[in-house]
């Protein structure tokens, strides 16, 4: 009985997520695996609270079928739930495939600056975001287009998701693991890949020549043709 790689995207605000993902996951179908894309909630859906990393951990659990070990499929922000997930469910993983994975902190001057902007103006909220000015400057000095975008509520879950840290968690992921990651990723760069593969005790490491922070939508026949491999 084959199984389902479950998959969750990356932080995007876009309620076509899933329409994404169409061409790829039928790379996918063509090898024989079926594949479950995953709205996230704030993101893909609506979400009515302010969320932390363990919300959506909680979240994901939920949408899993009880009692059956999975394969988790994580882009970016989705590969960090899954790490997540399977550090605290070892025996619910089967496999684990981290495209571009989320999950630690860059403390690289732009990206501390990056995230001092967005824990700041979740504290401030609404009387800055009502003012286009503050919000187009708040946009420059964080290059972040999602966050422009974000209402409240997922700018508070975003600013608690970008400052939570998975590397303590990941020695506790006892699954095979596939890292994937564009060679030119400036959103989480390659030295992100080298720690996850370091850390990670069961892991293949893959770099995708050329390719930036979305492999699966920029080299898609590549990114399929290796997933297929570790899969099979």
């Amino acid at each position: 009985m084959k199984q389902t790689v479950y998959i969750l995207h990356g932080w995007a605000i876009d309620e076509a997520n899933e329409k994404k993902w169409q061409a790829f996951r039928e790379l996918l179908q063509e090898q024989g695996i079926a594949s479950k894309f995953l709205p996230i909630p704030g993101l893909t859906t609506k979400l009515d609270e302010v969320w932390t990393l363990d919300s959506y951990v909680s979240w994901l659990e939920s949408q899993l079928p009880k009692n059956e070990s999975v394969i988790l499929l994580g882009h970016s922000f989705g590969g960090q739930i899954s790490c997540q997930f399977a550090a605290q469910n070892p025996e619910r993983m089967t496999k684990l495939i981290l495209i571009d994975s989320a999950g630690m902190i860059d403390r690289s001057f732009k990206k501390v600056l990056k995230r001092s902007i967005f824990k700041t103006a979740a504290v401030l909220g609404k009387p800055v975001f009502k003012h286009e000015f503050f919000r187009n400057v708040l946009y420059k000095l964080a290059r972040e287009q999602d966050y422009l975008k974000a209402n409240e509520t997922q700018r508070q879950t975003m600013a608690n998701v970008i400052n939570t840290e998975i590397l303590d968690y990941l020695p506790q992921i006892l699954c095979p693991t596939l890292i994937v990651w564009g060679e030119h990723d400036m959103t989480t760069p390659v030295k992100f890949a080298k720690q996850f593969k370091s850390l990670l005790q069961n892991s293949t490491l893959y770099i995708v020549k050329g390719a930036r922070h979305s492999p699966q939508f920029t080299h898609q026949a590549e990114t399929a043709a290796v997933i297929g491999a570790f899969l099979k």
